[in-house]
């Protein structure tokens, strides 16, 4: 499987190392990875040329590499720039394959990865800007993402609370429906795939490299990530459902820090078992997510999303200067508002207009004058009872009399 990025890519071009003039910082080698001076033409290690995108232009980009930000088995991810400066994200397929089949397997899905992202426009979608073959490499470029990934998150602060993950699964809700409408099935939903970005905590979507379109009688490769991938991914069979199980196991790792690739197969208890503290809606509604067959989860991404979805909605408050959003979400998790970050001002109440005003002075009018009467005739039942005055006593008498 190709690498999962972990971070914004980007792509570019290669003819004439003069475009890199007057860019600053230390460059690597694309061959050996070894450090060169930033002006430098060629690697003073081993020859080799430096600026990428430039054998065969795809576009009018050219690129450096800065450094590594990751590299795996069959893919490398770095971080770079073009010749203006502007950074990306530089991912590379790495040639090791020792069979042909599996070379132009492997190339041919990163081609297809490539050019469904420049398809795609959305805002949890890092923009890909060009993929090209520089000197017998392929590469792909993409915008750089400034944060961390959902698996680095989950190993340092081990789960998270329900605010910040419902948050994060409104915008993954979000995304995966746009692909379903696009007729593509995502299916390798996990934390490592899903970036939050530094500066305002959003998420972005990474790593397409075995989204497929959507047909309904074809059964494909059994592929997947095993603990998130559900029963059906197995027998190689992806539907909508698939993604949306596959969310549900994410969201379950993120709010009870319980990792689903190391328990058995399809095994999710309740998250209210595992953190009480969580709402009943929420726990519901992963409960439907994660059943194991298609037909009993949630028809859509669009029926899952509006399950998790508190009654008062969730939003992220800008942050300040120096500080991390702050993410606002109310409804069955309690009562008041539940805030990080200093409270926000409420908005006042509207005032209600004249028709209404009367309305409610009219109704409040009617109900004291009947308790008014209700306790009046209390009172004088009781009066009639106990001082039995002699105008009475033809109408109370037959009711005393013993019956013959």
């Amino acid at each position: 499987m190709i690498l999962p990025l972990s971070v914004g890519w980007v792509i570019g071009s290669k003819s004439g190392g003069d475009h890199l003039a007057g860019v600053s910082g230390q460059i690597l080698c694309p061959q050996c990875r070894k450090q060169n001076l930033p002006h430098a033409r060629f690697c003073q290690q081993c020859g080799h040329d430096m600026v990428l995108n430039n054998a065969a232009p795809s576009d009018e980009r050219r690129y450096l590499i800065t450094r590594v930000i990751k590299q795996g088995g069959q893919g490398a991810l770095y971080e770079g720039r073009d010749q203006h400066g502007m950074i990306y994200a530089i991912k590379e397929m790495l040639d090791h394959f020792t069979e042909a089949r599996e070379r132009s397997e492997a190339i041919a899905r990163f081609n297809d990865e490539a050019e469904l992202l420049q398809r795609l426009n959305h805002p949890s979608i890092p923009r890909v800007y060009s993929h090209f073959r520089d000197e017998g490499r392929h590469y792909l470029t993409m915008d750089f993402i400034y944060g961390e990934d959902l698996d680095e998150l989950l190993r340092r602060e081990g789960r998270f609370d329900e605010a910040r993950v419902l948050f994060w699964a409104d915008q993954l809700c979000a995304v995966l429906d746009y692909l379903h409408g696009k007729g593509l099935i995502y299916r390798d939903m996990k934390p490592s795939n899903v970036m939050i970005e530094r500066k305002h905590g959003d998420v972005k979507l990474v790593d397409f490299g075995i989204t497929k379109l959507f047909k309904p009688t074809e059964r494909g490769a059994q592929i997947g990530t095993p603990g998130y991938a559900p029963p059906e991914q197995y027998q190689g069979l992806a539907t909508p459902q698939s993604d949306l199980y596959a969310l549900g196991a994410t969201l379950h790792h993120l709010l009870t820090g319980r990792d689903p690739t190391e328990q058995l197969p399809f095994s999710f208890p309740p998250v209210r078992h595992l953190v009480p503290e969580i709402s009943q809606r929420t726990s519901e509604a992963l409960e439907r997510a994660l059943q194991r067959s298609p037909h009993d989860r949630f028809a859509t991404m669009y029926e899952f999303r509006a399950a998790l979805r508190p009654a008062a909605g969730i939003r992220v408050v800008a942050p300040e200067r120096g500080e991390g959003a702050r993410i606002e979400v109310a409804a069955e998790l309690g009562q008041a508002t539940q805030r990080r970050g200093p409270p926000a001002t409420r908005p006042p109440r509207a005032r209600p207009g004249p028709r209404a005003a009367v309305s409610s002075v009219v109704s409040q009018l009617v109900r004291l004058i009947l308790i008014i009467m209700l306790l009046g005739g209390v009172l004088f039942g009781a009066y009639v009872y106990l001082e039995r005055p002699a105008w009475v006593e033809p109408y109370l008498a037959p009711l005393l009399e013993p019956a013959p």
